[in-house]
């Protein structure tokens, strides 16, 4: 074999977050709030798991024809 013709990997310079890390308090009240005035809609699969989609209210129609139910 000759020579590889993959490029190298160059690495991220690590930096600094800019934001301090969220409690898990903090955290949930963020996903609530990003969640806020959504739809929840449920699917379950052949197998039992069930996927969960926070949809806006004008996507609802869309998702019930994909096969999801609201609780």
């Amino acid at each position: 074999m000759a020579e590889s013709t993959k490029r190298p990997r160059v690495r991220k310079p690590v930096t600094e977050s800019s934001t301090p890390p969220l409690s898990a308090a903090e955290h949930l009240a963020a996903l609530h709030a990003r969640e806020a005035g959504k739809t929840i809609m449920y699917h379950v699969d052949a197998w039992g798991h069930v996927e969960t989609r926070f949809v806006r209210s004008q996507n609802v129609a869309t998702w019930l024809a994909k096969g999801f139910f609201v609780r």
